[in-house]
Protein backbone atom coordinates (compact mmCIF):
# COMPACT_ATOMS: atom_id res chain seq x y z
CA UNK A 1 0.00 0.00 0.00
CA UNK A 2 2.91 2.38 1.01
CA UNK A 3 4.51 1.70 -2.32
CA UNK A 4 1.55 2.10 -4.31
CA UNK A 5 0.81 5.53 -2.55
CA UNK A 6 4.38 6.07 -4.22
CA UNK A 7 3.81 5.55 -7.61
CA UNK A 8 0.70 7.34 -7.66
CA UNK A 9 2.24 10.57 -5.86
CA UNK A 10 5.31 10.06 -8.33
CA UNK A 11 2.84 10.61 -11.15
CA UNK A 12 2.18 14.16 -9.79
CA UNK A 13 5.83 14.70 -8.99
CA UNK A 14 6.30 14.28 -12.74
CA UNK A 15 4.62 17.32 -13.50
CA UNK A 16 7.57 19.57 -12.44
CA UNK A 17 9.31 20.87 -15.34
CA UNK A 18 12.50 20.13 -13.70
CA UNK A 19 11.73 17.16 -12.73
CA UNK A 20 14.05 15.48 -9.51
CA UNK A 21 15.20 12.20 -11.25
CA UNK A 22 16.61 11.08 -8.00
CA UNK A 23 12.92 11.57 -6.33
CA UNK A 24 11.39 10.06 -9.48
CA UNK A 25 13.84 6.64 -9.31
CA UNK A 26 12.52 5.96 -5.54
CA UNK A 27 8.79 6.85 -6.49
CA UNK A 28 8.22 5.64 -9.91
CA UNK A 29 10.87 2.94 -10.17
CA UNK A 30 12.27 1.49 -6.80
CA UNK A 31 8.14 1.21 -5.82
CA UNK A 32 7.45 -0.71 -8.11
CA UNK A 33 7.77 -3.97 -7.06
CA UNK A 34 4.38 -2.77 -4.79
CA UNK A 35 1.86 -3.51 -7.76
CA UNK A 36 3.50 -6.97 -7.94
CA UNK A 37 3.39 -7.58 -4.35
CA UNK A 38 -0.34 -6.60 -3.97
CA UNK A 39 -0.93 -10.31 -5.80
CA UNK A 40 2.03 -11.63 -3.96
CA UNK A 41 0.65 -10.89 -0.33
CA UNK A 42 -3.23 -12.09 -1.37
CA UNK A 43 -2.56 -15.03 -2.07
CA UNK A 44 -0.33 -15.77 0.76
CA UNK A 45 -2.84 -14.43 3.17
CA UNK A 46 -5.16 -16.69 1.55
CA UNK A 47 -3.37 -20.13 1.31
CA UNK A 48 -1.58 -19.52 4.62
CA UNK A 49 -5.18 -19.96 6.43
CA UNK A 50 -6.53 -22.07 4.13
CA UNK A 51 -4.19 -24.56 2.76
CA UNK A 52 -4.77 -26.84 -0.21
CA UNK A 53 -5.19 -29.53 1.59
CA UNK A 54 -8.06 -27.97 3.59
CA UNK A 55 -11.55 -28.76 2.86
CA UNK A 56 -12.34 -26.35 -0.03
CA UNK A 57 -16.39 -24.48 -0.67
CA UNK A 58 -16.07 -22.49 -3.65
CA UNK A 59 -19.51 -20.84 -3.22
CA UNK A 60 -18.17 -19.45 1.01
CA UNK A 61 -15.17 -18.49 -0.88
CA UNK A 62 -16.95 -16.55 -3.61
CA UNK A 63 -20.04 -15.10 -0.75
CA UNK A 64 -16.78 -13.91 1.37
CA UNK A 65 -14.80 -12.75 -1.23
CA UNK A 66 -17.70 -10.54 -3.00
CA UNK A 67 -18.35 -8.81 0.60
CA UNK A 68 -14.37 -7.99 1.57
CA UNK A 69 -13.34 -6.92 -2.42
CA UNK A 70 -16.47 -6.86 -5.14
CA UNK A 71 -18.68 -4.66 -2.45
CA UNK A 72 -16.33 -2.25 -1.76
CA UNK A 73 -14.90 -2.14 -5.39
CA UNK A 74 -18.14 -1.10 -6.83
CA UNK A 75 -19.01 1.62 -3.92
CA UNK A 76 -15.41 3.32 -4.61
CA UNK A 77 -15.37 3.25 -8.29
CA UNK A 78 -18.90 5.04 -7.63
CA UNK A 79 -17.87 7.63 -5.34
CA UNK A 80 -15.00 8.30 -7.47
CA UNK A 81 -17.18 9.07 -10.67
CA UNK A 82 -19.40 10.87 -8.68
CA UNK A 83 -16.78 12.82 -7.43
CA UNK A 84 -14.89 13.63 -10.68
CA UNK A 85 -18.04 14.03 -12.09
CA UNK A 86 -18.76 17.42 -10.12
CA UNK A 87 -15.87 18.64 -10.29
CA UNK A 88 -15.69 18.22 -13.55
CA UNK A 89 -19.44 19.45 -13.86
CA UNK A 90 -19.89 15.97 -16.48
CA UNK A 91 -21.47 12.93 -15.08
CA UNK A 92 -21.65 11.22 -18.51
CA UNK A 93 -19.52 8.20 -16.78
CA UNK A 94 -22.60 7.76 -14.53
CA UNK A 95 -24.80 6.60 -17.87
CA UNK A 96 -25.37 2.91 -18.39
CA UNK A 97 -22.44 1.97 -21.04
CA UNK A 98 -19.57 4.20 -19.77
CA UNK A 99 -20.34 2.86 -15.90
CA UNK A 100 -20.29 -0.81 -17.05
CA UNK A 101 -17.22 -0.28 -19.16
CA UNK A 102 -15.44 1.74 -15.88
CA UNK A 103 -16.92 -1.16 -13.98
CA UNK A 104 -14.98 -3.75 -15.89
CA UNK A 105 -12.25 -2.43 -16.26
CA UNK A 106 -11.66 -0.75 -13.08
CA UNK A 107 -11.08 2.45 -14.57
CA UNK A 108 -13.35 5.13 -12.22
CA UNK A 109 -9.94 5.69 -10.53
CA UNK A 110 -6.40 4.92 -11.14
CA UNK A 111 -5.99 2.69 -8.55
CA UNK A 112 -9.48 0.59 -8.80
CA UNK A 113 -8.06 -1.89 -11.17
CA UNK A 114 -5.95 -4.12 -8.66
CA UNK A 115 -9.11 -4.60 -7.70
CA UNK A 116 -10.56 -6.16 -10.93
CA UNK A 117 -7.60 -8.46 -11.36
CA UNK A 118 -8.27 -9.61 -7.86
CA UNK A 119 -11.76 -10.38 -8.43
CA UNK A 120 -10.89 -12.37 -11.44
CA UNK A 121 -7.93 -14.54 -9.09
CA UNK A 122 -10.68 -15.09 -7.09
CA UNK A 123 -13.15 -16.50 -9.73
CA UNK A 124 -10.17 -18.85 -10.75
CA UNK A 125 -9.45 -19.95 -7.35
CA UNK A 126 -9.87 -23.90 -8.23
CA UNK A 127 -7.15 -23.56 -10.99
CA UNK A 128 -4.90 -21.86 -8.75
CA UNK A 129 -5.23 -24.53 -5.94
CA UNK A 130 -4.95 -27.07 -8.32
CA UNK A 131 -1.40 -25.60 -9.82
CA UNK A 132 -0.53 -25.12 -6.49
CA UNK A 133 -0.80 -28.74 -5.58
CA UNK A 134 1.00 -29.72 -8.55
CA UNK A 135 4.05 -27.31 -7.70
CA UNK A 136 4.53 -28.35 -4.01
CA UNK A 137 5.70 -32.23 -5.54
CA UNK A 138 8.26 -30.09 -6.98
CA UNK A 139 8.34 -26.46 -5.99
CA UNK A 140 12.08 -25.45 -7.16
CA UNK A 141 11.70 -26.62 -10.95
CA UNK A 142 7.80 -25.38 -11.11
CA UNK A 143 8.81 -22.00 -9.95
CA UNK A 144 11.65 -21.47 -12.16
CA UNK A 145 9.74 -22.73 -15.01
CA UNK A 146 6.82 -20.89 -14.32
CA UNK A 147 9.31 -17.62 -13.72
CA UNK A 148 10.74 -18.10 -17.52
CA UNK A 149 7.34 -18.33 -18.76
CA UNK A 150 6.38 -14.95 -17.19
CA UNK A 151 9.17 -13.45 -18.26
CA UNK A 152 8.22 -13.77 -21.80
CA UNK A 153 4.72 -13.20 -21.50
CA UNK A 154 5.20 -9.69 -19.73
CA UNK A 155 7.98 -8.96 -22.22
CA UNK A 156 5.50 -9.68 -25.25
CA UNK A 157 2.38 -7.98 -23.45
CA UNK A 158 5.23 -4.86 -22.39
CA UNK A 159 6.95 -4.41 -25.58
CA UNK A 160 5.26 -6.44 -28.84
CA UNK A 161 1.45 -6.54 -28.88
CA UNK A 162 0.57 -2.64 -28.16
CA UNK A 163 2.44 -2.18 -31.93
CA UNK A 164 0.92 -5.40 -33.14
CA UNK A 165 -2.48 -3.68 -32.03
CA UNK A 166 -2.10 -0.58 -33.51
CA UNK A 167 -1.12 -2.39 -36.47
CA UNK A 168 -3.31 -4.73 -36.89
CA UNK A 169 -6.93 -4.15 -35.15
CA UNK A 170 -7.33 -0.26 -36.01
CA UNK A 171 -10.48 -1.80 -37.89
CA UNK A 172 -11.74 -3.66 -34.80
CA UNK A 173 -12.54 -1.07 -32.27
CA UNK A 174 -13.77 -3.58 -29.20
CA UNK A 175 -11.50 -5.97 -29.79
CA UNK A 176 -8.59 -3.17 -29.85
CA UNK A 177 -10.46 -1.76 -26.67
CA UNK A 178 -9.62 -5.08 -24.79
CA UNK A 179 -6.23 -5.59 -26.23
CA UNK A 180 -5.30 -2.11 -25.10
CA UNK A 181 -7.09 -2.51 -21.81
CA UNK A 182 -4.74 -5.54 -21.02
CA UNK A 183 -3.02 -4.40 -17.85
CA UNK A 184 -6.56 -3.48 -16.06
CA UNK A 185 -7.54 -7.31 -16.23
CA UNK A 186 -5.15 -9.95 -17.73
CA UNK A 187 -4.27 -12.03 -14.36
CA UNK A 188 -1.87 -13.82 -16.74
CA UNK A 189 0.65 -10.48 -15.95
CA UNK A 190 1.21 -11.96 -12.68
CA UNK A 191 0.11 -15.50 -12.30
CA UNK A 192 3.81 -15.94 -11.15
CA UNK A 193 3.74 -13.96 -8.62
CA UNK A 194 0.39 -15.27 -7.23
CA UNK A 195 1.18 -18.63 -7.50
CA UNK A 196 4.90 -17.98 -5.79
CA UNK A 197 3.05 -15.99 -2.56
CA UNK A 198 0.26 -19.37 -2.45
CA UNK A 199 3.65 -21.96 -2.17
CA UNK A 200 5.65 -19.51 0.12
CA UNK A 201 2.35 -19.86 1.95
CA UNK A 202 1.86 -23.02 1.86
CA UNK A 203 5.70 -23.94 3.13
CA UNK A 204 6.26 -21.09 5.22
CA UNK A 205 8.49 -22.59 7.84
CA UNK A 206 10.72 -24.56 4.97
CA UNK A 207 10.87 -21.21 3.60
CA UNK A 208 11.85 -19.00 6.55
CA UNK A 209 14.65 -21.67 7.27
CA UNK A 210 15.72 -21.32 4.09
CA UNK A 211 15.61 -17.78 3.84
CA UNK A 212 17.63 -17.29 6.97
CA UNK A 213 20.10 -20.09 5.72
CA UNK A 214 21.18 -18.17 2.46
CA UNK A 215 20.50 -14.39 3.82
CA UNK A 216 23.24 -13.07 2.18
CA UNK A 217 22.79 -13.91 -0.83
CA UNK A 218 18.85 -12.90 -0.79
CA UNK A 219 20.11 -10.03 0.50
CA UNK A 220 22.36 -9.26 -2.38
CA UNK A 221 20.53 -10.74 -5.32
CA UNK A 222 17.33 -8.13 -3.55
CA UNK A 223 19.94 -5.61 -3.76
CA UNK A 224 21.52 -5.81 -7.48
CA UNK A 225 17.77 -6.27 -9.04
CA UNK A 226 16.81 -3.04 -7.62
CA UNK A 227 20.51 -1.46 -8.71
CA UNK A 228 19.12 -3.42 -12.39
CA UNK A 229 16.39 -1.42 -12.05
CA UNK A 230 17.33 1.79 -11.40
CA UNK A 231 20.22 1.36 -13.91
CA UNK A 232 18.11 0.69 -16.29
CA UNK A 233 16.09 3.92 -15.89
CA UNK A 234 19.56 6.04 -15.86
CA UNK A 235 20.52 3.98 -19.10
CA UNK A 236 17.39 4.19 -21.12
CA UNK A 237 17.42 7.99 -20.86
CA UNK A 238 21.07 8.59 -21.35
CA UNK A 239 21.83 6.62 -24.03
CA UNK A 240 18.39 5.86 -25.62
CA UNK A 241 17.97 9.72 -24.73
CA UNK A 242 14.14 8.68 -23.53
CA UNK A 243 12.33 11.33 -21.58
CA UNK A 244 11.33 10.67 -17.70
CA UNK A 245 7.62 9.43 -18.86
CA UNK A 246 9.32 6.86 -21.46
CA UNK A 247 11.85 5.62 -18.68
CA UNK A 248 9.26 4.81 -16.68
CA UNK A 249 6.91 3.28 -19.14
CA UNK A 250 9.68 1.21 -20.07
CA UNK A 251 11.22 -0.21 -16.75
CA UNK A 252 8.45 -1.24 -14.50
CA UNK A 253 6.92 -4.58 -13.07
CA UNK A 254 6.64 -6.19 -16.08
CA UNK A 255 9.78 -5.81 -17.56
CA UNK A 256 12.64 -8.37 -17.36
CA UNK A 257 14.42 -6.63 -14.94
CA UNK A 258 11.29 -5.57 -13.33
CA UNK A 259 10.06 -9.40 -12.67
CA UNK A 260 13.36 -10.07 -10.85
CA UNK A 261 13.41 -7.17 -8.97
CA UNK A 262 9.31 -8.20 -7.83
CA UNK A 263 10.35 -12.01 -7.14
CA UNK A 264 13.44 -11.30 -4.51
CA UNK A 265 12.32 -7.72 -3.61
CA UNK A 266 9.14 -9.18 -2.09
CA UNK A 267 10.80 -12.41 -0.93
CA UNK A 268 13.32 -9.84 0.92
CA UNK A 269 11.09 -8.00 2.28
CA UNK A 270 9.01 -10.55 4.09
CA UNK A 271 12.62 -11.63 5.06
CA UNK A 272 13.20 -8.23 6.94
CA UNK A 273 9.80 -8.27 8.44
CA UNK A 274 10.94 -11.71 9.98
CA UNK A 275 13.89 -10.59 11.62
CA UNK A 276 13.98 -7.12 12.13
CA UNK A 277 13.63 -6.25 16.00
CA UNK A 278 10.96 -3.80 16.48
CA UNK A 279 10.51 -2.03 19.73
CA UNK A 280 6.92 -1.38 21.18
CA UNK A 281 6.17 1.64 19.50
CA UNK A 282 7.34 0.07 15.80
CA UNK A 283 5.53 -2.57 16.36
CA UNK A 284 2.07 -0.74 16.85
CA UNK A 285 2.78 1.63 13.97
CA UNK A 286 3.03 -1.23 11.87
CA UNK A 287 0.31 -2.82 13.23
CA UNK A 288 -1.59 0.00 12.75
CA UNK A 289 -0.47 0.84 9.43
CA UNK A 290 -1.61 -3.05 8.27
CA UNK A 291 -5.08 -2.67 9.75
CA UNK A 292 -5.71 -0.35 8.46
CA UNK A 293 -3.97 -0.49 4.32
CA UNK A 294 -7.27 -1.37 2.73
CA UNK A 295 -9.14 1.78 3.46
CA UNK A 296 -5.66 3.87 2.87
CA UNK A 297 -5.62 2.45 -0.09
CA UNK A 298 -9.48 2.79 -1.19
CA UNK A 299 -9.17 6.46 -0.17
CA UNK A 300 -5.99 7.87 -0.67
CA UNK A 301 -6.65 9.37 -4.39
CA UNK A 302 -9.18 11.45 -3.12
CA UNK A 303 -6.93 12.92 -0.37
CA UNK A 304 -4.61 13.57 -3.54
CA UNK A 305 -7.11 14.76 -5.80
CA UNK A 306 -8.01 17.44 -2.81
CA UNK A 307 -4.35 18.23 -2.23
CA UNK A 308 -3.11 18.32 -5.63
CA UNK A 309 -6.25 21.15 -6.77
CA UNK A 310 -5.17 23.20 -3.54
CA UNK A 311 -1.06 23.20 -4.79
CA UNK A 312 -2.44 24.21 -8.12
CA UNK A 313 -4.78 26.87 -6.80
CA UNK A 314 -1.71 28.61 -4.86
CA UNK A 315 0.85 27.71 -7.99
CA UNK A 316 3.00 25.67 -5.74
CA UNK A 317 5.48 23.44 -7.83
CA UNK A 318 6.09 19.67 -7.06
CA UNK A 319 9.64 20.45 -5.33
CA UNK A 320 11.07 17.25 -3.68
CA UNK A 321 9.74 18.77 -0.46
CA UNK A 322 6.42 19.72 -1.70
CA UNK A 323 6.16 15.84 -3.16
CA UNK A 324 7.51 13.99 0.11
CA UNK A 325 4.65 16.72 2.07
CA UNK A 326 2.34 14.97 -0.19
CA UNK A 327 3.16 11.93 0.44
CA UNK A 328 3.19 11.83 4.11
CA UNK A 329 -0.58 13.83 3.91
CA UNK A 330 -1.77 11.62 1.96
CA UNK A 331 -0.80 8.71 3.93
CA UNK A 332 -1.55 10.37 7.36
CA UNK A 333 -5.18 11.77 5.79
CA UNK A 334 -6.08 8.69 4.27
CA UNK A 335 -5.19 6.75 7.90
CA UNK A 336 -7.45 9.13 9.46
CA UNK A 337 -10.15 8.75 7.19
CA UNK A 338 -9.75 5.08 7.67
CA UNK A 339 -10.47 5.25 11.38
CA UNK A 340 -13.83 7.74 10.43
CA UNK A 341 -14.99 4.95 8.29
CA UNK A 342 -14.63 1.81 10.83
CA UNK A 343 -17.02 3.71 13.32
CA UNK A 344 -19.47 3.41 10.39
CA UNK A 345 -22.37 0.80 11.42
CA UNK A 346 -21.46 -2.12 10.14
CA UNK A 347 -24.20 -2.30 7.58
CA UNK A 348 -23.07 0.93 6.03
CA UNK A 349 -19.15 0.23 7.10
CA UNK A 350 -19.28 -3.61 5.03
CA UNK A 351 -19.85 -2.10 1.57
CA UNK A 352 -17.32 0.76 2.03
CA UNK A 353 -14.48 -1.24 4.03
CA UNK A 354 -15.83 -4.72 3.29
CA UNK A 355 -16.09 -5.39 7.14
Amino acid sequence: MLGVIGIHVGSYALLNPFVNLQLISVLEILSRFAVPAFFFLSAFGLFYHTSVDDPFSYKEFMKRRIQVVLCPYVAWSIFYLVYTGATAHDFGNLYPLPLALNLLFGTSMYHLYFMVILLWFYVMMPLWRALVRMILKAPVPWLIGLFVVQLGIDFVSSYRIGAWAMQHLDDWTALKYLVDMRLNYWVIHYVWIFLFGAVVAERYEIVKELMWRYRYALAVCAVLSALTMVGAYYYVMDVWHYTVLEAIYTVHQMSPMGVFYTAFGTLFGLFLFQVMPLNNTMEAFWEQIGDTSYGIYLVHPLWLLIMTGIMAKFNLLYTVVHVVALYVMAVGLSYLTTLALQQLPVDIRKYILGN
